[in-house]
């Protein structure tokens, strides 16, 4: 039994190579970038925006093969099987000013808990927003990461200071299975050094200063977009510039033309929805009126678009006919291995839906899909190996079982695929109804 959360445990370290492994197949690309700005030599805490439920804290777990402790709202603890089940997971409560006063209280003993486990050497991961929110943005950071910080530094020997590392966890999109992820490690700020600067200072002006410098390295990691009443509309007009292939790569040219580094994979298509974003604030300064009508514009497309089960991605990368017809042949051609997925995916997806009835907030869909895919994950493999191996020679029966271990991920694909050739083909046929073309 471990004495400390933070505390190695051998078993912990067996499943977790299997859950890394259901993590990272789970995505269509996983991809981290920056861990070379991990520091050293001192202790850190990892500072994440939050915006897909628990599936934030799963992709953050296998980043790294270390260990790592997390936080979690305090009510989801108040259960004593989940308690012992996070508490092997290695996530600890944090308390809210919504959980009540007396509850706060107990926030004492947390930030001693994460003070040990910070100054062991393990990574202490926090998402200081407190809440998750599937928007491109940030909410309000909260103040405990810095009074966890603050503990931390008091306790610290000599010369060994403390970071906050930012991190930006980038979806392509919050809420379908197997999407694609980009989680990226910023340069790590000092906090030891911030505070003995600082030092003159009141402690109400230290923290807001750091405050916003969090915030500054957060949003720097991601795409970001101010969440004002123009957002929809920017994040549209990021879609349709950044998915057009002319735009695309003449903005990648002029970066590398540049002499800054080239960006690679997923980081590329990250820097060009940045470069968009930046395009329609620069607008939206220069000419408000001017952006103001584009915006609205923007927006009639936008709603009519979700209106007629039309992607975003249709419209801004508009395919050829002899494209529509490779994706028709495509799509016939994956009928009948849909339907063997199908039958023996119906363990995971079948569980999936049902229990996505009761589940109220969107951002918990995917954190349900891969919960369930990772508990079915041997059951389904043993079920189906009796099935072909009673029902079937040992070479049909091998054969079947190989077939079947992709299933769910192919459903979800082929799924995906289908949907946007819908998609393309219904933008085909009724562009001309559309609203105005502005880009």
């Amino acid at each position: 039994m471990r004495k400390h959360i933070q505390d190695k445990d051998w078993f912990y370290s067996f499943l977790k190579v299997f859950v890394d492994w259901s993590v990272i197949s789970s995505y269509r690309k996983y991809q981290v970038s920056g861990l070379e700005n991990i520091p050293e030599d001192g202790s850190v805490i990892w500072a994440s925006n939050h915006t897909n439920a628990l599936m934030d804290p799963m992709v953050m777990l296998s980043t790294t093969r270390g260990r790592k402790v997390f936080v979690a709202r305090a009510d989801i603890f108040k259960k004593r099987w989940a308690f012992r089940a996070l508490s092997f997971l290695r996530v600890m409560p944090i308390y809210r000013i919504r959980d009540g006063i007396n509850a706060v209280k107990h926030n004492d003993e947390a930030i001693a808990q994460a003070t040990g486990v910070i100054l062991d050497g393990v990574p202490f991961v926090i998402y200081p927003e407190a809440t998750h929110r599937p928007k491109h943005s940030l909410l309000k950071l909260s103040k405990g990461i810095f009074h966890i910080a603050e503990s931390a530094i008091a306790q610290s020997p000599q010369g060994k200071p403390v970071y906050i590392q930012p991190i930006g966890i980038e979806y392509s999109d919050y809420f379908r299975f197997r999407n694609k992820v980009l989680i990226s490690f910023g340069k790590p700020i000092n906090i030891t050094e911030f505070m003995a600067r600082h030092s003159s200072e009141p402690e109400p002006v230290v923290l807001q200063k750091l405050r916003q410098l969090l915030s500054e390295k957060l949003a720097a990691q991601i795409v970001y977009i101010p969440d004002d009443e123009d957002y929809d509309a920017i994040w549209e007009y990021t879609k349709l510039k950044a998915d057009n292939p002319k735009y695309f790569k003449e903005t990648l040219a002029a970066i590398e033309a540049s002499g800054k580094e080239k960006p690679k994979g997923l980081q590329r298509i990250q820097t060009v929805d940045r470069q968009a974003v930046a395009d329609a604030l620069a607008l939206r300064e220069k000419d408000p009126d001017k952006a103001h009508e584009l915006f609205r514009k923007i927006d009639d497309l936008r709603l009519w678009r979700i209106q007629n089960g039309i992607s975003v991605y249709s419209i801004a990368d508009e395919p050829g006919l002899p494209l529509l017809l490779l994706k028709f042949v495509i799509a016939v051609l994956g009928i009948p291995y849909y339907c063997f997925c199908g039958v023996v995916g119906s363990i995971k997806w079948i569980p999936i839906l049902l229990i996505l009835r009761g589940v109220k907030d969107d951002a918990f869909y995917n954190t349900t899909r891969y919960g369930v895919r990772l508990g079915m994950a041997i059951p389904a493999v043993i079920i189906w190996s009796l099935v072909f191996f009673l029902l079937f020679s040992w070479k049909i029966a091998a054969l079947l079982l190989l077939l079947s271990l992709p299933s769910l991920k192919y459903l979800y694909d082929y799924g995906n695929f289908f949907r946007r050739f819908i998609s393309d083909l219904r933008w085909k046929l009724i562009r001309k109804r559309a609203p105005e073309r502005v880009l």
